[in-house]
């Protein structure tokens, strides 16, 4: 007999609208940032950037050659680190229509896209996604997945088929790299890369790596988006154990895009990270929960002590 179902879990889930999670016949369990973390798909302190990140409404893009790497997931947990005020905007298809920015501005719309990609009616591509990477690069928040196996790969694909232009590609704050893949002791699913995208001084995309998994990359997974399952690996080469190594100089340059000193950065990120942990030391962990602990942020639930 399949468990009942859990009310918290399917009100969180109906925050988002048909079609959100793919092709699956009925949505995955939603996880929140103190259960992504717990589960190794990245560490403390790239989610607090991330908190970081989204507090401003900044734009992040998540990336995954293969399916079922936890980009959507990892979304969905993201929107809870909006501010209050946020009106989020869930893009569609490819026809555009951004009639809504004439009431909705840069200061308060946050563009949500489940897949950048052409493998189904429903996901972002062609005329809308150029169009939204136009608006990320114009001030909008944009939060959206796509299927790529690297970072230079992804550029490729937006500058080439969709003409995008690196002004616009600098809208995305950061862009994360997963990599996802069954072995014979368990799926293998996590982030192990993390840019910042930003312009030189001649205003051409410059990336800098936030954070880079120590001992490099899993093998190349290219052409695994097309399948309906990850593909099968031997093993992982110690990878699901191996720590998300972080460049200070990298974050230096991420404060400044988001006018802040790398010092008050750093404390920003410290405190997140230090509150998510004392989420976690209470459990207080399901999505709903920490949604709203994350509202009540500086505040912790009662009892909760960091």
């Amino acid at each position: 007999m399949d468990p009942a179902p859990d009310p918290s879990l399917e009100a969180f889930a109906g925050r988002f609208p048909e079609g959100w999670w793919g092709y699956h016949w009925s949505p995955p369990r939603p996880m929140s940032p103190v259960e992504l973390v717990d589960s190794g798909s990245l560490d403390a302190r790239l989610m607090a950037t991330l908190w970081a990140v989204v507090a401003r409404r900044r734009s992040v893009m998540l990336a995954s050659e293969a399916p079922m790497a936890g980009k959507t997931t990892t979304l969905s947990s993201l929107v809870d680190f909006l501010p209050e005020d946020t009106v989020g905007v869930f893009l569609r298809g490819w026809r555009t229509d951004f009639t809504w920015t004439a009431e909705i501005g840069a200061e308060r719309g946050y563009m949500l896209v489940n897949e950048m990609s052409d493998h189904l009616p429903i996901y972002v591509w062609g005329p809308n996604a150029r169009s939204a990477l136009e608006l990320a690069g114009k001030g909008y928040g944009l939060g959206a997945t796509m299927h790529a196996d690297s970072l230079d790969e992804a550029l490729d694909l937006l500058r080439g088929q969709l003409r995008v232009a690196d002004a616009d590609l600098a809208g995305l704050t950061i862009y994360l790299q997963y990599s996802a893949y069954r072995t014979p002791s368990g799926m293998y699913r996590r982030v192990e890369e993390a840019w910042h995208l930003r312009l030189d001084a001649d205003g051409a995309l410059a990336p800098v790596r936030l954070a880079a998994l120590e001992g490099g990359r899993s093998p190349s997974l290219t052409g695994a988006q097309r399948d309906p399952i990850p593909p099968l690996l031997r093993g992982d080469g110690g990878r699901r154990l191996a720590p998300l190594v972080h460049d200070t100089a990298a974050y230096a340059m991420l404060a400044a895009a988001l006018g802040m000193t790398p010092a008050a950065l750093d404390e920003e990120i410290a405190a997140r990270s230090a509150f998510l942990a004392a989420l976690d030391a209470r459990g207080v962990c399901d999505p709903m929960s920490v949604a709203q602990a994350v509202a009540d942020y500086p505040i912790l639930p009662e009892g909760a002590s960091a």
